[in-house]
C-alpha cells in the first residue's frame, strides 16, 4: 500500500527533475512495463508545456499477495486533479471521480515492492466498494 501511495508524488517530482534524472526518481516505485510508460508520459507532457496538479484520492480495495506478486484495486476520486500549464500554473484538465485503477506490484531481489502495471477499468466504481 505504501509504494501505491508514492506513485503520484513520485510521479510529480520526476516531472520537475531534469530528464536524465527522471528514472532514478521512479525507479523507488515503479518497475517494467509502467516505468517506461510513466517516462514517455511525462517526455509528452513536458514536450507540451504541460504539468499534472493535485493528488488522487486513494480508496483501495481487495488487495491480494501471493508470494512476489499483489494486486490491488482502487477506486480514486481525481476529480481534483489534472493537468495544467507548466508556465502559466492555467488548469487545463481535470480529473473525475470513481476512477475504477487495478495495480500489479512486484516484489524485487532487493525486498521493495514496485507497480509493474496500472489499468483503468472501464466501468466507474464506489469508494464504499
Amino acid at each position: 500500500m505504501a509504494v501505491y501511495r508514492d506513485l503520484y508524488p513520485a510521479g510529480q517530482h520526476a516531472e520537475q527533475a531534469l530528464p536524465e534524472e527522471r528514472k532514478a526518481i521512479l525507479e523507488r516505485v515503479a518497475t517494467q512495463p509502467l516505468l517506461n510508460r510513466m517516462l514517455r508520459g511525462i517526455a509528452a507532457l513536458r514536450a507540451t508545456d504541460r504539468v499534472t496538479w493535485g493528488n488522487p484520492v486513494l480508496h483501495t480495495f481487495d488487495v491480494q499477495v501471493k508470494d512476489d506478486r499483489a494486486t490491488l484495486h482502487d477506486c480514486q476520486d481525481t476529480s481534483r486533479t489534472g493537468q495544467a500549464n507548466a508556465k502559466t500554473g492555467e488548469r487545463l484538465i481535470h480529473g473525475k471521480s470513481r476512477t475504477h485503477l487495478v495495480a500489479t506490484l512486484l516484489r524485487g531481489v532487493d525486498g521493495a515492492w514496485r507497480i509493474s502495471t496500472l489499468e483503468q477499468v472501464n466501468e466507474p466504481c464506489s469508494p464504499a466498494a
